[in-house]
């Protein structure tokens, strides 16, 4: 429990960190976007400030999970036959790639932002937390099969183990799959950039050609350059703190982005685990009592 305690002060200092930040963001943001061909691209193609979301996969993924407990029982379970462990992991694997095909064919159309994503999220939550009760469906049965702590395994059992085991992977990747789609569309990427570049680059190589012949075009030196950039230094000394730090503010690459969102999913898993901890302790699960109170674990975890 002091490591829960712990753990829970860290999580509240983060997020006033992460909010005090953010504030600054708020203040510092109009500067960021400063002409209206960026401002038409952010609004065709809205995305959240990172740090909102970063916190949001921090907190989501930092719930206590039975699913490592589980493995360690079934492993218990079934460690005289390592073959049926290894071809349900192989089964999980193509399970994995069904659920993937199915939520881009019949939910990533439909629910892919705004509030349709936010109402799959929620939706997906909730069936998950039901799904995931099947496990105690799975250790009862396991316990009426135990005798002397020893195990009898027969083939409804395996059945057993095995379906309850596919659901759960199925909806889990399911689950998994907003999470990526929030990761992936809100990467802001310089192609933006590059497409207002190559517009204005065409639009001065058309009215170049307009232009007649003996039209004088202007010569540019080194010490035009050299004025032209100690004019903008000057005109940036002349701003505020706050704006000359935005003026100068360096671009962080897309791939930087996508790993800082991939970053807190894991990292909130891990919270998740730490807080697993004490919670195992209270209820005294152990492999030498044969797993007491597992049942009870997994339904405080759904």
């Amino acid at each position: 429990w002091v490591s829960m305690v712990v753990i829970l002060a860290t999580i509240l200092v983060c997020t006033v960190y992460l909010g005090y930040h953010y504030e600054q963001q708020k203040t510092t943001a109009p500067l960021l976007s400063s002409n209206k061909h960026d401002s038409k691209i952010d609004s065709q193609h809205p995305r959240l400030p990172h740090r909102q979301l970063n916190l949001y996969f921090l907190l989501r993924y930092s719930m206590p999970i039975s699913g490592f407990l589980m493995y360690s029982y079934l492993y218990t379970v079934f460690e005289s036959e390592p073959l049926f462990l290894q071809l349900l992991s192989v089964l999980k694997s193509a399970i994995g790639s069904l659920a993937t095909f199915f939520y881009e064919k019949f939910l990533s159309p439909y629910c892919h932002s705004g509030w349709p994503l936010i109402g799959v999220i929620a939706s997906l939550d909730i069936v998950m937390g039901v799904v995931a009760l099947m496990d105690v469906w799975v250790v009862r049965a396991v316990k009426e099969k135990e005798v002397d702590g020893e195990y009898s395994i027969d083939n409804s059992l395996r059945f057993l183990v095995a379906a309850v085991g596919l659901i759960k992977y199925f909806f889990a990747e399911l689950d998994y799959m907003p999470a990526l789609v929030l990761s992936t569309t809100n990467v802001y990427s310089d192609d933006d950039g590059e497409k207002s570049v190559s517009k204005a680059d065409s639009d001065i190589d058309e009215l170049s050609s307009t232009l007649p012949d003996d039209f004088e075009r202007p010569t540019v030196s080194s010490l035009n350059v050299d004025l032209f950039d100690e004019e903008e230094n000057n005109v940036i000394g002349t701003l505020p703190q706050e704006k000359r730090i935005a003026q100068r503010l360096p671009e962080i690459s897309a791939g930087m982005q996508y790993a800082s969102f991939l970053s807190c999913i894991d990292f909130g898993a891990q919270i998740g685990d730490w807080i697993t901890v004490p919670i195992i302790a209270s209820l005294d699960i152990t492999r030498e009592n044969h797993w007491d109170h597992l049942d009870q674990f997994v339904i405080l975890c759904s």
